[in-house]
């Protein structure tokens, strides 16, 4: 679910005109310096987002009138704005206590609580504020944080359909991104940006754009967002993102520069902009930011795990150990970076008490990973294997989600390498490509350059002589990938090469014909061929049906149509083919479908579903 901050802006984000109307307010009261004034100015400054000079003005009206809940609402809510919620919480707490009986109030401290994840804490304050129909919204958007976005989206159905509204289809959208409804959520934005292009409205339609691989109109979503608040840093925050996720590293970085200029002393921006640089190797500027996000907001202790972790990643491995002996770290944060030191340093054995006692102290996904890191390093710990003729080259991939799905051979190449290429922009690849001692390189991608172009850079690295591998996703050998460019460069330069399959999707979609019993056993050996859905829908030929054929359904509906045409045309209408469906938060499960009703079906499932169709004997697959 997306932060309470962005819950909040929601609620009082920019509609068609506000612009104009705040703007009008601004100057209405730019002139007088009563309380009321300064209250309304300092309003109208956080609606543009100039959220410095709007504290300003809250600060300057409080020194007038100090009592006043409308101020310390307004400069709480501009404190969200900003994600500063120690100092947002102080001042909606005092509102409560001045205001008891105020909605507004009550709703803007229930929001807060939501960014705290205090879901109970927020539930009583939205019963205080009383049946409206902000209430209803807060209400859904809390039900979806606790992971009840079904009872969140009936909420909000019937107001929608009483008043429809822009912010109102926006958080249905949210609703049903927890949902792993994406191609609804983006119909949801779509609409609600028709009604009310709010600049809220259109960072969320451009992160839905970007979810679903238009990552152009995203960024055109973004710069729209960026027209409506110029002074503000969130859309080029949003900006900078995208072109990150889509490998454009240098423009990325420049977008961040942009929002870091509208708010030079953000410590959550030089947060996120020291990750780029650690994505991008550019370790001593990712230290030198996160100081001075240390040196803006000394109590975090976020912030100081992060500078430790760079200081890590750059080989100061007793300093670490001191600063966390010195209780620099609370727990379990202590632990893991001590784990994670003693990885980097070679002492993988000791690591994995640390990891585990890491993981004893936490829960969720952090504990996964702690969990996972652990047995990463009895691997890494274990006997050496001896390779007569290494490689010069490793391709390795690595499961969609954290913590990564990969072989143990595969840890030992990772581990073997000299330098490894990094096509991948997830802060958590990092971090995890950190356990090992190699020198990482990121992958940029150049605005309409040919793939070959990315391949020929990381082939000149491999010709300097250094063990080097590469990191993707899932699968090596999907079509239309960058790897299986490298692999036809590798062949006909003759450069050696291994490639290890993520034993995520591929080794699952395997066994989905085993899994179904009733239908037969799948006998080998064949060699299993791995496609996309795009590709295959471009290409018919590849589809034979005498192999064993997974395939990655990351496509729209337009592609699945065309594949499933592709399929009947040679398949029994009366064949069976077995779909995995269900990722995110979803429970996955095994399906099986005939060829007749495999359009419909394979329409009605999320871009995660992979599909496994049997090899036919004799011209015939398994039947119904």
């Amino acid at each position: 679910m997306t932060e309470g901050r962005d819950y909040l802006t929601c609620l009082v984000g920019l509609p068609p005109g506000g612009r104009a109307a705040w703007t009008a307010e601004l100057e209405r009261f730019g002139e007088r310096r009563d309380a009321e004034a300064l209250r309304r100015r300092g309003r109208a400054l956080s609606m543009l987002g100039r959220g410095e000079e709007a504290l300003a003005a809250f600060e300057a009206s409080l020194a007038l009138e100090g009592g006043s809940a409308e101020a310390l609402a307004w400069r709480g809510e501009a404190h969200l704005l900003a994600a500063r919620r120690e100092p947002a919480r102080r001042d909606l707490d005092r509102v409560v206590e001045l205001a008891p009986k105020w909605p507004w109030g009550r709703l803007l401290r229930a929001v807060c609580l939501l960014t705290e994840g205090d879901i109970p804490a927020a539930e009583k304050e939205v019963r205080a504020a009383g049946r409206r129909p902000e209430s209803v919204l807060v209400a859904a958007l809390l039900e979806g944080q606790r992971g009840a976005s079904q009872k969140g989206w009936d909420l909000l159905n019937p107001v929608i359909k009483a008043r429809p509204s822009g912010p109102l289809f926006a958080v249905r959208a949210i609703l049903r991104l927890g949902l792993a409804d994406l191609p609804g959520a983006l119909d949801d934005l779509n609409t609600a940006a028709e009604l009310e292009p709010s600049a809220w409205i259109l960072m969320q339609q451009a992160d839905a754009l970007n979810r679903t691989g238009f990552y152009r109109k995203a960024l055109d979503a973004a710069a729209r967002a960026a027209a409506l608040v110029p002074d503000s840093p969130e859309p080029h925050l949003q900006a900078a993102n995208i072109f990150f996720d889509q490998a454009f590293y240098p423009e990325a970085l420049a977008e961040m520069e942009l929002a870091l200029a509208r708010r030079p002393d953000d410590p959550a921006l030089l947060s996120r902009r020291a990750r780029f640089h650690v994505v991008l190797g550019r370790m001593a500027e990712a230290e030198a930011g996160l100081k001075r996000a240390c040196r803006l907001d000394p109590g975090s202790g976020q912030l100081r795990f992060e500078r430790l972790n760079v200081a890590a990643l750059r080989g100061r491995f007793a300093e670490v150990l001191r600063e966390i002996k010195a209780g620099a770290l609370s727990a379990p944060y202590d632990s893991y970076l001590t784990g994670y030191v003693l990885c980097r340093r070679g002492d993988r054995a000791a690591a994995v008490k640390h990891f585990l006692a890491a993981a004893e102290r936490t829960d969720g996904g952090f504990a996964e990973r702690c969990r996972f890191y652990a047995l990463v390093c009895r691997v890494l710990s274990g006997p050496k294997l001896r390779v007569a003729k290494p490689p010069q080259f490793y391709l390795c991939s690595v499961g969609i989600h954290h913590p990564y799905q990969i072989s143990v051979e595969n840890l030992r190449a990772l581990d073997s390498c000299k330098v490894l290429y990094n096509n991948l922009g997830d802060p958590q690849i990092s971090d995890f490509l950190g356990l090992f001692r190699a020198e990482v390189r990121a992958v940029t991608r150049v605005d309409n350059e040919p793939a070959m172009g990315r391949v020929q850079r990381i082939i000149a690295g491999v010709a300097r002589g250094k063990l080097t591998g590469f990191v993707t996703r899932i699968h090596p050998f999907i079509y239309r990938r960058i790897a299986n460019d490298l692999v036809t460069v590798c062949r006909e330069k003759d450069i050696t090469f291994r490639a290890f399959g993520a034993v995520s999707l591929t080794e699952v979609a395997w066994s989905l014909g085993v899994s179904a019993r009733e239908h037969g056993p799948v006998r080998g050996p064949f060699g299993v061929r791995v496609f996309d859905i795009v590709y295959l829908s471009n290409n018919p030929s590849m589809l034979e049906a005498r192999h064993p054929t997974v395939v990655y359904c990351i496509a729209h509906d337009e592609h699945r149509k065309q594949f499933c045409a592709v399929v009947r045309e040679r398949y029994a209408p009366d064949d069976i083919a077995f779909l995995l469906a269900g990722s995110g938060d979803r429970e996955q499960e095994v399906v099986s479908v005939d060829i007749a009703g495999l359009e419909s079906k394979l329409l009605s499932l999320d871009l995660g579903t992979v599909m496994y169709l049997p090899p036919t004997r004799r011209g015939t697959t398994w039947k119904n």
